[in-house]
């Protein structure tokens, strides 16, 4: 008997800590509930044992009370729990008025002199258990309040079979189940306890069992959905773990060995992991968009043969209109026109889109299965992700194909440019090892496009670019290949002649004329251009040592050398010219760093009288490779190649330099002027060089003058102006050097801030004719007129002096006074004997 006690008190302990724990987790009011009432259990048992053994009348008649307390409390609880568990909408009313039955009972059971179970008139009897021990055991008549328990327990027993309908209505077997035997245990302890107390029955007191094995029951179910749960995370966590796998393994995935070899490296990892009976990706053919054709195709694991279907009447219609497609079963039925599905059998199917670089859908990842499928959610995260990296690689290869269609076009014409025209002239080269022929590389530029840019604007210069690139478009064939190398440059190549080259070249050249020469019309402006053209035949004309565009330029070089709007051919004699240019630009540049013979010779500048009142700066060269260097070899090839921004710097430097020395020795300083290229004044950075080196030398700005040619001017009219203000305003003196042997018009030059106009040495050459010394006159009236002062170059003998100064030039610069000087005599002009 003890050992029966002990372990429903056991099972109500258990019960009691497990029931709580769980109703608090997850927050649900009826375990809790529960859990007391197990309390309330463990103590009735507790007190049963104790009545089954107690050893005087006494003694039971208090633990009796006790004993019918916890039943009193009881019944209100089980009623409080199934209310809350049924979720019956007035268990609250219901359990207080329960409440209000018990505790009046409760109190008359503790507090009066018997009990009402017993009644006043009782005796203590024993009697041998079923278990083999003798137990003790009231015997009485019941009190008058007694019935009230049997009520309460009648009505409890009533809401517990109203709470086995509501479990079965709301589907819950088990529970219904669990409180059926619950309620048949509680009859079959009600039998027993009346045939115990009629000791009729050699029992023990079991109305304890039925609330008990209700909470173990209801124990097995929490037990049972913890472990449920637990398989669930278990699967949760084998599922994020071949998903991380999978996804690994998708990461790592290379399209270095091309797109097609992703696409199905991809889908077969997909084929793997899914176990689908067909993974197929397929895009919509571009020629006929209500096919669908594959790319990549697996069955049953295994690659097989692409093939081309019609995307109408099938779930992938849904797939590229409406985004993913799902079908869990029946899906033959869902579409009882597309025959794939139907001839094999397939009952599931999972599509999602492949999104092009529009955003609009293009194509198709599919998974098709011939069983239905029963927890499609993680089959459909991976074909998403699957079909989103897919996705993500044809936009990166159709982007990757547009960067490398635009790394071969000129974006302003549209024409092929000058890396596709070096891959089509070496594929060309490459071809003619084999078949020995000849090809025809003719380039051709707008004559004077500056003047275009200068007077229209950059706008109306490119639509003119554009219209001539239209044209060339249409021009170009099979047999013409047509590009645009930069700026105003166009090339056309013949990549294999037959017939007489020469005849051939000028059939084209009139052609090109045509189409350069025929009038621009843009908004109201009509512009009308002209070309010239350098021609070359390769490989006949050239060698390996020299690239064929190259020698083009140097055709087209000579034929503006022999006036514009015609056309020549490359000479193999050019390449010497080409050869020595190169080669005094390389030793130019070495000179430069390593100072092989650069020097800055002086030549002054003087008044009539001969009192000196500045010099010009004069870079020489006596190199001691190769002697002494012109100016006129090397000064050009400088500015063609860039040069001429190194050496400018370096004089800037030695002059200023000098000019330091002479301060700090006490000699005349007279303003120097440096000579500056278009390339050069065009520089903000070699302008803004200049003002911060001459106040790193502390010097005053007046002491340097810049000389400009009229070519140098011929820039953006507003930025040429700014340019001179800037200069002008910190202090540097400007001058116009070679004035009169230039383009540009009287209207413009009067715009410009100067300080100084030079009269070109053909002038002064020329004062032995009527009509130049008119125009000599003109210049230096000009100059008065715009208030500027005049220098007459070249003046080489007295006559020329005495003529310039009678018609008002007050400045002479020339050998009449002195050559160039180098600096150590240069300095004798400026002791003060010679001041």
């Amino acid at each position: 008997m003890t050992a029966f006690y002990s372990m429903l008190m056991t099972a109500n302990a258990v019960c009691a800590i497990s029931i709580l724990l769980s109703g608090i987790d997850k927050q649900r009011p009826y375990f809790v509930a529960l859990a007391i009432l197990n309390v309330i259990l463990f103590f009735f048992h507790w007190f049963s044992l104790s009545l089954h053994t107690a050893t005087n009348a006494e003694d039971a008649i208090l633990i009796s009370k006790f004993h019918l307390a916890c039943i009193i409390i009881g019944h209100p609880l089980l009623i409080l729990v199934l209310g809350l568990w049924t979720h019956f909408k007035y268990i609250n009313a219901l359990f207080y008025a329960f409440c209000v039955l018990s505790l009046p009972i409760l109190l008359i059971n503790l507090f009066s002199d018997y009990s009402i179970r017993y009644g006043d008139n009782v005796q203590l009897v024993y009697y041998q258990t079923v278990f083999g021990d003798t137990a003790t055991l009231l015997k009485g008549a019941g009190g008058a309040y007694f019935k009230l328990i049997h009520l309460s327990y009648g009505l409890s027993s009533l809401f517990m079979m109203y709470c086995v309908i509501r479990f079965y209505k709301q589907n819950q077997t088990y529970l219904f189940g669990a409180l059926v035997l619950t309620i048949a245990l509680q009859f079959a302890s009600s039998v027993i306890g009346f045939h115990i107390d009629q000791q009729t029955l050699n029992w023990v007191y079991v109305g304890g069992v039925p609330s008990t094995v209700l909470s173990l029951l209801v124990l097995g179910m929490i037990s049972r959905g913890f472990k449920e749960k637990s398989d669930e995370l278990m699967k949760e966590v084998e599922e994020k773990s071949a998903l991380q796998h999978v996804f690994s393994e998708l990461a790592q995935i290379s399209n270095e060995d091309g797109q097609h070899a992703f696409y199905e490296e991809s889908v077969e990892l997909l084929a793997r992991f899914s176990r689908a009976d067909y993974v197929l990706f397929g895009l919509v053919e571009p020629h006929d968009k209500q096919n669908i054709a594959t790319r990549v195709v697996f069955k049953d694991g295994k690659r097989i043969d692409n093939f081309v279907y019609e995307r109408k009447g099938t779930p992938c219609e849904n797939v590229l209109t409406i985004q993913s497609c799902i079908h869990k079963a029946h899906v033959a039925d869902d579409y009882p026109d597309d025959a794939m599905l139907r001839e094999e059998g397939i009952e599931a199917y999972i599509g999602y889109p492949i999104v092009g670089s529009n955003q609009c859908n293009v194509g198709v990842l599919v998974l098709l299965y011939k069983n239905a499928l029963k927890n499609e959610s993680t089959i459909k995260t991976v074909t998403d992700v699957f079909a989103t990296r897919i996705s993500a690689e044809l936009r990166r290869q159709v982007l990757q194909d547009e960067l490398r269609a635009t790394a071969y076009v000129d974006y302003l014409t549209r024409l092929p440019n000058r890396i596709k025209l070096l891959r089509f002239i070496n594929t060309i080269r490459a071809e003619q090892h084999l078949h020995k022929n000849q090809a025809l590389l003719m380039l051709f530029d707008v004559d004077h496009f500056g003047e275009v840019n200068r007077k229209y604007g950059y706008d109306v210069g490119d639509r003119v670019l554009k219209i001539v690139g239209e044209r060339l478009q249409s021009y170009a064939n099979e047999g013409v290949f047509i590009s645009r190398c930069g700026g105003d440059e166009f090339a056309v190549v013949i990549p294999d002649v037959h017939a007489d080259i020469t005849s051939l070249t000028n059939v084209h050249w009139t052609a090109i004329q045509a189409i350069v020469n025929k009038t621009c019309a843009i908004g109201n402006r009509k512009i009308n251009i002209n070309c010239t053209m350098g021609a070359v035949i390769f490989p006949s004309q050239t060698d390996v040592s020299f690239d064929v565009i190259g020698a083009a330029e140097q055709a087209l070089m000579k034929a503006k050398e022999h006036g514009r709007g015609r056309f020549a051919f490359f000479d193999p004699s050019f390449l010497s010219n080409l050869e020595f240019t190169r080669e005094v630009e390389a030793d130019l540049v070495a000179a430069l760093h390593n100072e092989d013979g650069l020097d800055v010779y002086y030549q002054p500048k003087v008044d009539r009288d001969g009192a000196i009142v500045g010099a010009e700066a004069l870079v020489r060269w006596f190199s001691h490779k190769r002697g002494f260097v012109s100016p006129a070899d090397f000064i050009p090839i400088a500015e063609e190649t860039g040069v001429i921004h190194l050496l400018g710097q370096w004089v800037l430097a030695r002059v200023l330099d000098d000019i330091t020395k002479w301060q700090r020795n006490g000699l005349k300083l007279v303003p120097i002027a440096i000579n500056a290229t278009a390339s050069q004044f065009e520089d903000s950075e070699f302008i803004q060089h200049l003002m911060t080196s001459i106040e790193a030398h502390s010097l005053p700005p007046h002491l340097i003058e810049l000389e400009l040619t009229e070519s140098g001017l011929l820039t953006e009219r507003k930025k040429a102006i700014s340019t001179l203000n800037a200069l002008r305003s910190f202090g540097i003196t400007v001058a116009l050097d070679d004035f009169g042997t230039g383009y540009s018009s009287l209207s413009y030059l009067s715009e410009l801030p100067l300080d100084v106009l030079k009269i070109d040495k053909s002038f002064v050459d020329g004062l032995h004719d009527e009509r130049n010394r008119e125009l000599v006159k003109s210049i230096i009236a000009i100059s008065k007129t715009m208030e500027l002062t005049n220098v007459a170059e070249g003046t080489e003998t007295l006559e020329q002096v005495e003529l310039m100064a009678s018609y008002g030039c007050k400045l002479f610069q020339g050998y009449y006074f002195s050559k160039p000087l180098a600096k150590s005599d240069f300095e004798a002009w400026l002791t003060p004997q010679n001041s």
